[in-house]
């Protein structure tokens, strides 16, 4: 009997260390560095719920406010649907429907001109700005590199972050490249600015001169 009762403890006491060790599951994140536009989508949910999902061949990556979590293709009459920790994704065109565990199902919306900022985040990019006639964008990695794509994508000019050059009164941070060849200089000032393409407005407005030509557009920091 003595023994009995023992090796029932035993297994009591196995049972629950291997539950808490499935909910303590450290899940591996990978490298995003390589992240492309077309492979995220952003939503609205509601006027406070937000969401990113990162769709590859065989699973989708949900980035949400409390957690970023990996879900899998599960079989679906129509659109793509993926399942995983509780938690679910249905997308079908410009809508979706997310579940959390225990929670009941949302509507979500796609927010088109949200991707490739989320991409850029994803990317580890920490600031992003664009500009128009011709079209350019570029993106500032603090500790990597400043990437700048002008007229409509034909030129590019990529170069390591410059030491920043803080402007407090003027409320402007400044940017100088020194490599010789590759003349560069950014100016993000902290004043709104309004896309002339779009019409979206942003909390910075940014100059940044290339090899003797200037261009202004809007950003943001990520």
């Amino acid at each position: 009997m003595v023994l009995l009762l023992s090796l029932a403890v035993l297994a009591l006491a196995c049972e629950q260390q291997t539950k808490k060790a499935q909910n303590n599951t450290h899940i591996s994140i990978p490298n995003f560095d390589s992240i492309q536009t077309d492979q995220v989508f952003v939503y609205n949910c509601s006027d406070t719920l937000q969401f990113t999902a990162h769709v590859t061949k065989d699973s989708t990556w949900l980035f949400l406010s409390d957690t970023t979590l990996k879900v899998l293709p599960v079989k679906a009459g129509s659109g793509a649907r993926y399942e995983g920790k509780s938690y679910m994704y249905w997308s079908k065109g410009s809508e979706a429907i997310l579940q959390k565990p225990q929670g009941s199902f949302m509507t979500c919306q796609s927010v088109p001109e949200e991707r490739s900022w989320a991409a850029a985040k994803l990317r580890g990019v920490d600031f992003r700005a664009l500009g128009q006639e011709p079209g350019w964008f570029l993106e500032l990695k603090k500790e990597g590199q400043l990437k700048y794509v002008g007229n409509y994508g034909n030129d590019t000019l990529t170069v390591k972050t410059p030491t920043p050059e803080a402007d407090t009164q003027g409320k402007r941070t400044v940017y100088r490249s020194k490599d010789a060849d590759q003349k560069l200089k950014l100016v993000i000032a902290d004043t709104p600015c309004t896309d002339s393409m779009s019409g979206f407005d942003f909390p910075q407005t940014v100059m940044i001169t290339v090899n003797g030509k200037t261009y202004r557009g809007c950003g943001r920091y990520l």
